[in-house]
């Protein structure tokens, strides 16, 4: 009889959003703080609640006043694409 290993699993959330300025269109991760210029707009899992809504929808989905690490072109989300 062989001994069979348990391991644990890990859970890894991207959430991204494309640069709307056309010189950039920088792929954005919204939980990563290096790529919205320093600013955590998960905190608390604000964001990460409204991906997995005990009530609504994706469509409720909104993260306001991100700004790209990259261009520095700050924009607004709506919406997420499941």
């Amino acid at each position: 009889m062989t001994d069979i290993k348990t391991v644990e699993a890990r859970l890894d959330i991207e959430l991204f959003v494309t640069c709307p300025n056309e010189d950039c269109e920088y792929l954005i991760d919204l939980l990563r703080e290096d790529d919205t210029d320093g600013t955590l707009h998960d905190d608390d899992a604000a964001l990460v609640r409204q991906i997995f809504p005990e009530h609504g929808s994706h469509d409720d989905f909104e993260c306001k006043e991100v700004t790209c690490s990259k261009c520095k072109t700050t924009f607004n989300v709506k919406g997420l694409e499941w």
